[in-house]
């Protein structure tokens, strides 16, 4: 397709109003749309209101379609994100702890420096590279008393695991190779005990949080993901002892990724209130749910998602 040059002025407050009431959107408080796009950029809007466009007449909305209704939607995933974030940054702690006890355990307080461990030696490479300039320009009290005191050039794993990124992590576990533990104590591999922690087996645990890193970063970025396909999709888990896999949707749904956020969660012992608070907040939003997130309609009369 031949490209064409840019040639759209900036749009003033008042004109972006005229110019969505011209398109047929309904707009019954202007101050509260004049305030909303003081605050939320049109064009981040217009990621949440192309669901409301006519196909058949570009750049005009369904009948009925009102600002207040493309407001509410922004609203709703806003908060959805905002749990999101919480129920995976409770999973990253958790899951930080488990990688760094059992490649201690297993393989000696500074195994993650030894690429025998790991199944490829230039992804090892890679993630060493960032490991070393996470170490280097980190700040933390934790990482100055580390320099100061011991001779070292890198820390144990127990220490490095709170220096990377979620997403660094679950590039370390994807990496990490079955190897036999080393101490007599503490017999198995860190990478299915690890699994194993979560109730699952060590691929389908790589694909899930991967898939989890992503959509914290959707969420720490505050990108839209509702009313879009997310381009990493976790793995349907295959055995019937797992309490979601009779759920699990065909679709690259985010109802798919909220019943894997759910259950790891469910496997930390450490009390918590998210799940109630996720499950409240669906229930009130339960038309958004079904339309936006892909959930059944049926789906809070399941055992799972009763509180």
């Amino acid at each position: 397709m031949q490209k064409v040059p840019f040639n759209k002025p900036a749009l003033s407050i008042s004109q972006q109003i005229s110019q969505l009431e011209s398109r047929g959107m309904i707009i019954a408080d202007k101050s509260l749309a004049e305030k909303a796009l003081r605050s939320l950029n049109y064009y981040r809007l217009s990621g949440y209101w192309m669901n409301f466009e006519d196909c058949r007449n570009p750049h005009h909305f369904k009948s009925g379609t009102t600002f207040e209704k493309i407001l509410s939607l922004y609203e709703f995933e806003k908060s959805l994100c905002q749990l999101s974030f919480e129920g995976i940054s409770r999973l990253e702690v958790s899951f930080r702890t488990q990688w760094a006890h059992q490649m201690g355990m297993k393989y000696g307080s500074h195994s993650y420096l030894q690429p025998e461990y790991c199944n490829d030696f230039s992804a090892w490479l890679d993630n060493m590279k960032k490991v070393q300039a996470e170490f280097g320009r980190s700040k933390e009290i934790f990482i100055k008393h580390y320099k100061d005191k011991y001779a070292e050039s890198f820390p144990p794993v127990w220490v490095v695991c709170e220096i990377l990124s979620f997403g660094n992590l679950t590039c370390w576990y994807k990496n990490l190779k079955p190897v036999k533990s080393v101490n007599p104590q503490c017999l198995g591999n860190a990478k299915d005990e690890i699994a194993s922690f979560y109730g699952v087996d060590s691929i389908l645990l790589e694909s899930w949080v991967h898939c989890l890193s992503s959509l914290r970063n959707h969420c720490a970025h505050q990108s839209r993901i509702i009313l879009k396909t997310l381009s990493i999709q976790p793995m349907k888990p295959k055995s019937s002892r797992l309490s979601i896999t009779s759920l699990w949707q065909n679709n690259a749904s985010l109802y798919n990724i909220f019943l894997i956020l759910v259950y790891l969660n469910e496997r930390i012992e450490l009390e918590s209130s998210w799940k109630n608070n996720l499950i409240q907040f669906l229930l009130q939003n339960s038309d958004k749910a079904v339309e936006f997130l892909g959930f059944p309609t049926d789906w809070q009369n399941n055992a799972f998602w009763k509180i």
